[in-house]
């Protein structure tokens, strides 16, 4: 779109965040897809707000290229081409990939196509672990490594929920208004509503340890909670059985994504979470959860402790294996105010200080973290409803 009188002009190289909202791997979605992603910040201009966040881009792929055998990785690559200013209302765009959650800088080309990951001899050793300690045959569990080392190498995939940016390739026009709405009154806070009084840390069943910080306050119904959480493509984990925990093992063992895997339970004052949610990365390694308590019912206020899964940590003398999360446990609660927000089912409030909240230590499972000690408040309501 040609720059107006009205309009600012965004230079090449200008980069915006995104979510995307569903699956796309290389070799099975064929060029020429299209697809939709959620912004997940504003554009800005000089102080201005020129595009809110929780709009939409949209895309094509350009280049789908399967796994080669012995190992050859594939290859994907999406170029932008619209993006939407407000409802009916789009702009034309040329862009690529610039970042991407799950795939590593040297994975992803500055002209946005991202290739399929390399995985080390330590990274497949891994599932023979995870079989190790849970008593399944080592022979099988030999055999399908190697038949893992002749198979095709892998695709690249981007999965649903997986966080990124793009990068514009040319400057856009973007038309705008008389007025500027600065950036730092673009949402104005509420006064946070009186709490009660709650721990800053979770524990374990019998509290001999101490578990993951609170960094969450939901307000709202747990109808409305769970509706939000859904609508975000987050899931309830299900319950641990040996079905269920072999299922995850072999989608280790097979490098696949481990969609609503079992969830390890902790405690705050004494009870087990009420309610979970998580958030299957690209594989059983990563993923994103987090663990509710109702706290208040009158008031239904609920307090969660949320964290990332960034790996998984071996323990063959306990037989037992536990997932690694980031020790940045901010970030984790900053994207779950941010995709809450973008389903249009909730709001923050603020940032609230936790009375007696540590800023750096360790889990219950050895887990080192660090937090700024603030809980994000969020209000959630009926989806739509203001």
């Amino acid at each position: 779109m040609a720059a107006g009188p009205e309009a600012v002009v965004l230079p090449a190289g200008t980069t915006l965040p995104i979510r995307f909202l569903e699956t796309i791997t290389s070799g099975h979605d064929s060029i020429g897809t299209r697809l939709r992603v959620q912004t997940m910040g504003p554009l800005t201009n000089a102080g201005c707000e020129i595009v809110p966040a929780y709009t939409q881009a949209g895309g094509v792929v350009t280049l789908s290229r399967a796994g080669r055998r012995f190992g050859g990785r594939g290859a994907l690559s999406v170029r932008f081409d619209s993006l939407e200013l407000a409802p009916d209302r789009w702009v034309t765009i040329t862009a690529v990939l610039d970042t991407l959650e799950y795939t590593s800088s040297e994975n992803l080309s500055d002209s946005g196509i991202a290739f399929g990951r390399h995985a080390s001899l330590a990274g497949r050793a891994v599932p023979v672990g995870i079989a190790g300690v849970t008593d399944l045959a080592t022979v099988p569990v030999a055999l399908f490594s190697g038949y893992w080392l002749a198979r095709r190498g892998p695709p690249a995939r981007i999965v649903a929920g997986e966080g990124g940016g793009l990068r514009f390739t040319e400057p856009v026009g973007i038309p705008v208004g008389a007025a500027c709405r600065p950036v730092s009154t673009s949402r104005g806070l509420e006064a946070i509503p009186k709490l009660p009084p709650f721990q800053a840390r979770t524990g374990t069943k019998h509290g001999y340890e101490r578990g993951d910080p609170v960094n969450l306050v939901l307000l709202g119904s747990a109808s409305d909670v769970a509706d939000a959480f859904e609508k975000a493509g987050w899931l309830s984990p299900v319950r641990g059985s040996v079905r269920t925990v072999t299922r995850e093992i072999f989608d280790g063992l097979s490098n696949r994504q481990a969609t609503a895997a079992p969830l390890s339970s902790q405690y705050f004052e004494g009870r087990r979470q009420d309610v979970a949610y998580e958030l299957a990365g690209p594989n059983a390694r990563y993923r994103h959860h987090a663990r509710f308590w109702l706290l208040d019912s009158t008031a239904t206020v609920w307090v969660g402790a949320a964290t990332k899964d960034v790996g998984v940590k071996v323990n063959p003398l306990k037989g037992r294996f536990t997932h690694r999360i980031d020790p940045e446990i901010d970030g984790e609660r900053d994207r779950i105010v941010q995709e809450l927000e973008a389903t249009d089912c909730a709001d923050l409030v603020d940032y609230a200080p936790v009375p007696g909240a540590a800023t750096h230590g360790r889990n219950a499972s050895g887990q080192a973290f660090v937090t700024d000690g603030r809980a994000a408040v969020i209000r959630v309501r009926a989806c739509g409803g203001r």
